[in-house]
């Protein structure tokens, strides 16, 4: 199995425990732990899709990561 297959796996787990425990009201879209999760597992997965050349995925993938990594880095204020 290929490097960029393990960790689009890895990643897909990523995202979906994130989704998971954000559906059961375990952590909030905008705690750090989920940030975490989505931007990591997304960029993982966004490598894959780049290998493979499936552009739409590897472009939504990219943009939600980047999204994470801004929350994380400037959260917002309420």
């Amino acid at each position: 199995m290929e490097a960029t297959m393990i960790g689009a796996y890895v990643g897909m787990l990523m995202v979906l425990a994130a989704f998971a425990a954000e559906t059961r009201g375990i952590v909030s879209s905008r705690s750090f732990n989920y940030l975490v999760l989505m931007a990591i597992g997304e960029a993982l997965l966004t490598v894959r899709a780049y290998v493979t050349g499936e552009w739409p995925f590897a472009v939504l993938g990219a943009i939600w990561a980047i999204f994470a990594i801004y929350s994380i880095a400037k959260p917002p204020t309420s």
